[in-house]
């Protein structure tokens, strides 16, 4: 039993918004950091991020020892990509761009191993750690204790939605509003941002899964998403926090 996830999902059932912010940096002491302050999970990106595998590997042991749950955003789906990252034990695998069915089903598939109907290789090294644990009993559980998220954020993603909803192994999906807007504008601005946010909530929620998106640190955007169905949301950045925090700082004493 993944017990970090548990607790997560235990929070989230109770009505409580589960928290985490982003980051990006490369020193491992920002996800500990994140854990020691009281943050519910950090969300290591991958995707946009200059973290490489070793750096993901840190930043996953000093949030897990500091008491919070690592999600991994990764650059795609492909196994080859899964394969190194699932082997370091993280609590969750967030999938960008789940823009229809195929997509969603590779990525699910990459998170299991074959005698699962994926296609997962075996080699897990921190996940039991490091041998301490049993390999075979693992394996036999690995698939269903990684949070498996698919990120809906495009037009297409949400036109495939209802498809891409009966595709069985994720647990959650989450809304990229910032790109889903960007491809909102492409597509000459024939749906209305919030209305698409509102039906891929409504969709979600009433497939038993649990919905996440980004917002801002404010107490009104966490009770607007919390009353659409949003049961999770990342907010801040530990670049954009530290650079405005520096920035304070210097302006405390800028007269003088």
């Amino acid at each position: 039993m993944n017990r970090r996830i548990e607790a997560l999902k235990a929070k989230m059932d109770a009505g409580k918004l589960v928290k985490g912010v982003f980051i990006n940096m490369a020193d491992p002491i920002v996800s500990e950091m994140a854990g020691f302050a009281g943050y519910d999970f950090v969300w290591l990106d991958a995707e946009h991020g200059p973290l490489g595998r070793q750096e993901i590997l840190h930043h996953v042991m000093a949030a897990q020892g500091s008491g919070c749950a690592a999600i991994v955003r990764v650059p795609g789906v492909e196994r080859f990509r899964l394969k190194a990252i699932l082997d370091m034990g993280p609590d969750g695998v967030i999938f960008p761009f789940t823009n229809n069915r195929e997509i969603a089903e590779e990525a699910v598939r990459s998170c299991a191993y074959p005698d699962e109907g994926g296609v997962r290789g075996q080699g897990p090294i921190r996940a039991i750690r490091y041998g301490l644990d049993s390999e075979e009993d693992y394996i036999s559980h690995a698939y269903g204790e990684v949070f498996k998220i698919a990120q809906i954020e495009s037009l297409e993603g949400y036109r495939n939605l209802d498809d891409i909803l009966q595709v069985k192994g994720f647990d959650s999906f989450f809304i990229g509003a910032a790109d889903m807007g960007r491809s909102i504008k492409a597509d000459s601005g024939h749906h209305d941002l919030d209305e698409v946010i509102a039906d891929i909530c409504r969709k979600v929620r009433r497939k038993g899964f649990y919905m996440g998106a980004a917002i801002g640190p404010e107490p009104a955007a966490a009770k607007h998403v919390m009353s659409l169905g949003v049961q999770w949301a990342v907010f801040g950045q530990d670049a954009r926090i530290l650079s405005s925090g520096l920035k304070a700082n210097l302006d405390a004493l800028k007269d003088y």
